[in-house]
């Protein structure tokens, strides 16, 4: 059985955005988010996908954008009390104090319980910082503690079945379904990541990353992309259905 979770990152970090992946659910065949608690269209977000119950919801735990949830972290904050950019770390990669970490994603979690009224559907990262020496292994922990599946994990958590992860499609429709020939026609579950979205201020102020949400957004509406889904029999799933092992 060949089954597929589409998901959007970047959840709440603006209207736009959020819009966006509302529509690519709604219209299309996404089936999947995840949440960036710390961004001002957090609480609007998960307010808009309480109306469409199919939408699994998990968190994008932050460690590069925005402002973070807790006070006094020396190691991923500037002067400013901003978390530092992704830039600006050695090899663009955000390995920070464990135990800093550990309060601040354990903070980013708590507050999507509160705002949700229940847990997220599973665990991932912004830039991918989770993955990095020794932010895995908060990570780790924090799913283990919540019970919750996490993205690109298998040897680290195996009590979930693994989604391996698929990412770099871009281009024409046409592009796409290539990408989609080359990696999807495959037995078992896998995970697309992908980050629809309408370009609003926020977005085009800032995040490197805006124009081509828009390319992502028709392509995941497509009748092309339904058409193909269909004919090489994908089911559609999100995390809320991944087993444990």
């Amino acid at each position: 059985m060949k089954k597929l979770i589409i998901n959007a990152d970047d959840f709440g970090m603006c209207e736009g955005v959020t819009r966006g992946i509302i529509q690519c659910h709604r219209e299309g065949v996404l089936t999947s988010t995840t949440l960036m608690t710390n961004m001002p269209y957090a609480a609007k977000a998960l307010e808009m996908a309480e109306q469409y119950p199919n939408l699994g919801v998990g968190i994008h735990l932050v460690l590069t954008c925005g402002r973070p949830l807790t006070l006094g972290k020396k190691s991923f904050t500037d002067e400013n009390g901003d978390f530092k950019k992704l830039n600006t770390y050695p090899n663009k990669k955000a390995i920070v104090d464990p135990n800093e970490l550990y309060e601040e994603w354990h903070a980013q979690i708590e507050l999507f319980i509160q705002l949700a009224g229940k847990k997220p559907t599973h665990i991932d990262s912004h830039h991918h910082t989770h993955l990095e020496p020794g932010n895995i292994e908060v990570a780790a922990r924090l799913a283990k503690e919540y019970d919750l599946p996490m993205r690109l994990t298998d040897d680290i958590q195996h009590h979930y079945e693994f989604a391996p992860l698929l990412r770099g499609f871009n281009g024409e429709i046409k592009d796409y379904i290539q990408f989609c020939e080359d990696h999807l026609n495959k037995e078992g579950i896998q995970e697309m990541m992908c980050h629809p979205g309408f370009i609003d201020d926020h977005l085009y102020n800032n995040s490197s990353y805006a124009i081509p949400r828009i390319f992502e957004m028709k392509f995941i509406r497509s009748p092309e992309f339904k058409q193909w889904l269909h004919d090489h029999d994908i089911e559609l799933i999100n995390f809320k259905d991944i087993k444990k092992r």
